[in-house]
């Protein structure tokens, strides 16, 4: 699990910054990709690096985190409700895999 150290802190770093975007700016204004582009550069490789792994749980997080960044990159193309309701599918299976992954720590 130590291999995946360094992508695990990238990945819990951008998942820390969404929150921020969700949190304090409005849905019409949510920008992902286009704002921080080395961030969320960081986010796929690592999300890339993830879904490559021989541990069955860890890429089962990787291709969640993959999905997730298609769906934030979505909102850069301009927001509706289908990609907001597609964006919390997603991110409940981020959450799902997150705590699987994290258990095993």
């Amino acid at each position: 699990m130590n291999t995946h150290q360094s992508d695990l802190e990238t990945v819990n770093k951008t998942l820390a910054l969404i929150e921020q975007i969700l949190t304090y700016i409005k849905p019409h204004d949510w920008t992902f990709t286009a704002r921080f582009p080395g961030q969320f550069k960081e986010f796929r490789l690592a999300a890339g690096r993830l879904s490559r792994s021989k541990d069955r749980k860890v890429k089962a997080y990787g291709r969640a985190l993959l999905a997730y960044n298609r769906c934030l990159a979505d909102f850069d193309k301009g927001f509706t409700q289908a990609k907001a309701a597609k964006a919390a599918e997603t991110g409940a299976r981020v959450v799902v895999a997150m705590k699987e992954v994290q258990h095993e720590l």
